[in-house]
């Protein structure tokens, strides 16, 4: 069973949306899936309350319950886990980031976002934890984006799948739905499919 921690010290990055787009996305190619919220704000509990579909399955964690349901999740024959986080830097994220086979670190492309991932990183290298930067909620000319993900490249890997800020996310995820499924042959669903695709090779290759 692989395990996936979206992770970020700030708030609005877009992670518990990627959260529930790259799990659909999974689920769409047969992968058992389960999505576990340790967030107190529980974005994606919610959005998964809003889903008519029982996959995937989505679940309310406490940070420190979290070891021993990662341990109870193989038996149920799941396959992928995908842990959203609070959007802060402490300790009641520290469980999550131990857990994870590999990280994935929303960051928008502005200053301020890009200043605010860079603890976060340090923390994983810290932990030797292998993590990926994702440009999510992109907008404006491709130049800003381009030079975004040249400044994190100088603090880790950056996923070659940038996000951009597209109705159809906040559109989906208000129907409790992966924008996957809510508009198939949308860009975003096109940037979701090639994010997970990438994710998947790596957590295939290193894990």
């Amino acid at each position: 069973m692989h395990v996936i921690t979206l992770a970020t010290q700030k708030g609005g990055s877009g992670k518990s949306t990627l959260a529930a787009c790259v799990a659909v996305a999974a689920e769409a190619e047969g992968i058992k899936t389960a999505v576990l919220d340790t967030d107190p704000q529980g974005s994606v509990f919610k959005w998964g309350e809003r889903r008519e579909a029982e996959t995937p399955a989505v679940d309310r964690c406490e940070p420190h319950q979290l070891a021993a349901v990662l341990k109870s999740l193989p038996e149920q024959g799941f396959k992928l886990v995908i842990i959203d986080t609070a959007g802060a830097h402490n300790a009641s994220v520290a469980p999550a980031l131990q857990a994870a086979d590999f990280c994935l670190v929303p960051v928008k492309p502005t200053l301020t976002d890009l200043e605010a991932a860079i603890p976060t990183a340090k923390q994983l290298r810290d932990r030797k934890t292998r993590f990926a930067f994702v440009l999510s909620q992109c907008f404006g000319s491709s130049s800003r984006t381009n030079d975004a993900a040249t400044g994190l490249l100088k603090h880790g890997e950056v996923a070659p799948a940038n996000v951009f800020h597209r109705a159809d996310f906040t559109d989906a995820y208000t129907a409790g739905l992966g924008v996957t499924e809510y508009n198939a042959n949308g860009k975003a669903a096109q940037e979701v499919r090639l994010l997970w695709a990438w994710l998947a090779r790596t957590i295939g290759e290193h894990t």
